[in-house]
């Protein structure tokens, strides 16, 4: 704890002494602050069709941002005011204003229309410091869009028009905290991240996060609402006094040919961890309750992301994405509860009825055990996922590029299905009456197979400097049938064209 402080008084101390910096050059004050402040901005708008029975006012949550099915939709619409910090002049600030039909996917919870009591309209709000440490420190502080990941917010940004399932699956979108980003020489960044939470930025309804549907703030069960709380914010990042970490070392291997990005995050932002079977039988035993103090060793997400990034022609890019998951106690509990509803003697009895099951043992029974107590309860809980992603854009003539994205979501160790876009995606399949059984005994979390992998081409049209067109041509499948068709039968796979035309100034 000494060292903490210590390592902040420093910090502190040295931002203090370093006050000169921020005069500006003569060269600076000579123009109106105006002038150093770069406005742009967007309108971004798509048809889609996606061969699912969804449409109209039923949100088609087999897409990402593209939740609006064979219909017209306004995408975002953005404007931006940004000022650079630099050795010119070492202040900045960018502001991101932002409306459209994608906005409810970006702040917590995802998928819900609750603008009133949160700050989607506002993207981006951070200032910005820079010092003259090596090649330039720059420091920010305030709402920011992630630095993990492969793909951005912005549609314009990316190589495909949509947003992938692993970018929208496997990591949060908007934080609050700070970062600091050093460039050490012309090859080589560092940046360090400190965010009130992993899980990002957003709106509780009811204080939840991450999944704690009809619990109060912070987990505890309550059926009480944040919104009508004068103790609790209903906007809310991050309930417990402990910061999200993240980091992000890129390295130009080969300058304007080949690039290596490692991104890292890892948090604890739950208030109560996951009992151990120690605490849980002591609870079913007396009847007591026996809460357990989270911890990050044992209630922790951990993100590891790497990218590649190889240019051989200047008309060639090709992208490698690789991202490691790491789910363990409540917050595993949390995200969906990926985790079986255990083994009781009741479910048992219920599932085979010709079947004489015994009853529970004397001494188990002594023990405060009951029909309906949890006999396969795992005492430590850890899910694993790996995503892979590989991306490609050549650029045939200064108005035509021609994009690729290939997506894998490996999710065989996580428990159930990650990825939540498949309509079936937490349905057993009819046909697996192996599985079924399982699910009615309480030995399997009920979800589909998972796995899901994605394909998708985009042919990109620069009409003009301003105005962009891009065309996804997308399939996504997996194993077994997780989609619908047009029918809304169990399908193994679901094809979309969604055309996207994007002004941009």
């Amino acid at each position: 704890m000494r060292n903490k402080y210590t390592l902040l008084a420093t910090i502190v101390a040295t931002l203090f002494s370093q006050a000169s910096l921020f005069a500006q050059t003569k060269k600076d004050k000579d123009k109106p602050w105006y002038e150093l402040v770069n406005f742009s901005g967007y309108v971004d708008v798509y048809y889609n069709y996606t061969s699912n029975n969804r449409q109209g006012a039923t949100q088609d949550t087999a897409g990402t941002f593209h939740t609006y099915n064979k219909q017209f939709a306004v995408n975002a619409v953005k404007l931006s005011m940004e000022k650079l910090a630099d050795k010119e002049s070492p202040w900045g600030f960018r502001l991101d204003m932002q409306n459209g039909q994608n906005n409810m996917y970006q702040e917590r919870p995802y998928q819900t229309t609750n603008s009133l009591h949160n700050m989607q309209l506002l993207q981006q709000a951070y200032v910005s410091a820079y010092f003259p440490v090596l090649k330039g420190l720059t420091v920010d502080a305030g709402k920011m869009a992630t630095h993990i990941g492969l793909e951005l917010l912005d549609s314009k940004d990316n190589i495909a028009y949509t947003i992938g399932y692993v970018f929208f699956n496997t990591i949060p979108f908007i934080h609050t905290g700070a970062r600091a980003n050093l460039q050490i020489n012309d090859r080589l960044s560092t940046g360090l991240y400190l965010y009130n939470s992993a899980q990002g930025t957003g709106y509780t309804g009811n204080g939840q996060q991450f999944g704690y549907v009809g619990l109060s703030p912070y987990g505890d069960a309550a059926g009480g609402s944040s919104l009508t709380s004068t103790q609790q914010h209903a906007y809310a990042d991050g309930p417990n006094p402990t910061r999200a970490i993240g980091t992000q070392v890129k390295y130009d291997v080969v300058p304007d040919k080949f690039q290596v990005v490692w991104n890292t995050l890892q948090a604890n932002d739950n208030i109560k961890g996951r009992q151990d079977n120690s605490l849980y039988y002591l609870e079913q035993a007396t009847g007591t309750s026996f809460p357990k103090q989270s911890s990050f060793k044992t209630d922790h997400w951990m993100i590891q992301n790497l990218i590649l990034i190889f240019k051989p022609t200047d008309k060639l890019t090709t992208i490698f994405d690789y991202t490691y998951g790491d789910r363990s106690g409540q917050t595993n509990t949390a995200a969906y509860g990926y985790e079986p509803g255990g083994i009781t003697r009741n479910k048992v009895v219920s599932a085979l009825p010709d079947v004489t099951v015994p009853e529970l043992a004397s001494g188990l029974t002594a023990a405060g055990l009951t029909g309906d107590t949890n006999l396969s309860r795992e005492n430590k809980v850890r899910r694993i996922y790996q995503t892979y992603q590989v991306q490609a854009k050549y650029q045939f003539t200064d108005t035509f590029a021609l994009g690729f994205r290939f997506e894998y979501l490996d999710d065989k160790r996580y428990g159930g299905s990650l990825v939540v876009n498949p309509p079936l995606f937490a349905v057993t399949p009819t046909n697996r009456y192996d599985l079924k059984f399982q699910d009615s005994i309480g030995a399997r979390a009920a979800s589909n197979y998972g796995q899901i992998k994605t394909l998708t081409f985009t042919p990109t049209f620069d009409l003009t400097e301003n105005l962009q067109v891009k065309v996804d041509l997308r399939r996504d499948w997996g194993p077994g049938q997780q989609f619908v068709d047009t029918s809304g039968r169990p399908a193994s796979h679901q094809n979309g064209i969604i055309v996207g035309m994007v002004a941009k100034f």
